[in-house]
């Protein structure tokens, strides 16, 4: 038989009204807590980022003690684009709870690293170092990037650490491989790389470095067989899309780059570096306008960006403003003076000016920084040779260019004019003295 409905209901009633008023209150916030999280993972799995930061936003104000949302926060703000949203969330989590301060520090620099903000990913894991908080991934992301700033020898003694606990660690011996090969010693590094891809084909970043070797020693079509063999998910990561990318261009393939650059930048719409890319790849297909247009998109995102400013000095080349051109060159090269694309615009440009020493002191910056091509070391020894001036060096660089092409006549000519150039042996043999007073 059934109860009375009032009767029914009694027992809900007896239980709700056993628990005092501060109680529900607390369980009601958890049940608000809980369904603006799910909310927001739900809205994250969906794509819709940006209504999931809202709802991130307002978990965090409920829990103003918990790193969670905060950390759910940045990465909902991350996929909206808004990359100064997303650090300062991450930021705030830090300060909320130092002792998850290593982990949040960690996502940081990370992603400053995807948004191409290197220096920024650099200062991060110095803080890590300090307070010898530095996993062993840490360590070799750190030694990576001290090399691509240029940093060869803070690289180095980064890696120490590793290469004294496990000499024969795989990954170390690669980070090793990349600060030998940005040093110059491309002997040494690709004797590394091919030992190490011989004895592991399938170890992706030894793959990815030997085709940047390939690519700068002159051999696209090597560097591309390197490349292909990299699927998955690693296959949109932004350092690599980059080198993918140069491949393609120097191959002239120019819409194949095109349409990856396009893909990577929306899924990292806030990467001045794929995005000034993309700008180079239009300029290169004939498009100065919107090449122009992704120019100022990256300078948004990133006033200081090196290769849009550089990108928006080939604009003006482009349109015949080389004054212009010059200028904004010299812009990328104060925020990068280890720049190499804007190294190797302004020699040329110096050159068609008849700056000689000039244009023979950039060229002697980008053989330094390690990223020079063979024509490009083949026109600094041309310029030693007229200006008789550092054969020995001129000597070397025309030596690599002769072990290509062994025949070539401009690359002899040059060699014989440094070698006239060479300061003449004083002769040996006894010395006869006239006239000798006794």
């Amino acid at each position: 038989m059934k109860l009375p409905r009032p009767l029914w209901a009694l027992p809900l009633l007896l239980s709700l009204a056993c628990k005092d008023p501060e109680t529900l209150s607390v369980q009601s916030r958890e049940r608000k807590i809980q369904a603006k999280m799910d909310e927001g993972r739900g809205l994250m799995t969906s794509g819709q980022p940006e209504l999931a930061a809202k709802a991130f936003t307002e978990a965090a104000g409920l829990m103003p003690d918990s790193t969670e949302p905060l950390i759910e926060l940045a990465e909902a703000q991350r996929r909206a684009g808004n990359t100064g949203a997303a650090i300062l969330a991450l930021k705030q989590a830090m300060a909320l709870n130092p002792a998850e301060a290593p982990a949040i520090k960690r996502k940081l620099a990370e992603r400053y690293k995807h948004d191409g903000r290197i220096r920024e990913a650099i200062g991060v894991l110095m803080e890590l170092r300090d307070t010898d908080q530095l996993e062993d991934t840490d360590v070799l992301e750190l030694a990576h990037l001290q090399t691509m700033e240029g940093q060869h020898e803070a690289a180095f003694k980064t890696l120490e650490r590793i290469q004294q606990e496990r000499p024969d660690d795989v990954n170390a011996k690669v980070v090793e491989a990349e600060i030998l090969l940005a040093k110059g010693d491309e002997v040494l590094a690709a004797k590394l790389m091919d030992r190490l891809l011989e004895e592991q084909p399938g170890l992706v970043s030894a793959r990815v470095l030997r085709a940047r070797y390939f690519l700068q020693s002159g051999y696209a079509e090597y560097a591309e067989q390197d490349l292909a063999q990299v699927q998955g998910e690693g296959a949109m990561n932004p350092e690599l899309v980059s080198v993918r990318a140069r491949v393609l261009s120097t191959l002239d393939r120019h819409k194949d780059a095109e349409a990856l650059l396009s893909k990577a930048v929306a899924l990292y719409p806030q990467n001045a570096e794929l995005i000034s890319r993309l700008a180079e790849t239009k300029l290169a297909l004939g498009n100065k306008l919107e090449a122009l247009a992704k120019v100022e998109q990256a300078l948004k995102v990133q006033p200081d960006s090196a290769r849009a400013l550089y990108v928006r000095g080939r604009v003006q080349e482009a349109q015949g403003d080389m004054k212009r051109a010059k200028e904004d060159f010299g812009y990328a090269l104060n925020e990068n003076p280890r720049f190499a694309p804007a190294l190797s615009r302004m020699w040329r440009l110096q050159r068609q000016a008849g700056e000689r020493e000039e244009a023979m002191a950039t060229l002697e910056r980008l053989v330094g920084v390690g990223e020079a091509l063979l024509e490009e070391k083949v026109a600094l020894a041309d310029l030693y040779a007229q200006a008789r001036m550092k054969p020995e060096q001129g000597l070397k660089l025309i030596g690599e260019a002769l072990k290509q092409d062994a025949a070539n006549i401009q690359y002899l000519e040059i060699q014989k004019e440094l070698k006239k150039a060479l300061p003449r042996k004083k002769k040996s043999g006894p010395i006869i003295i006239r006239g000798g007073r006794r």
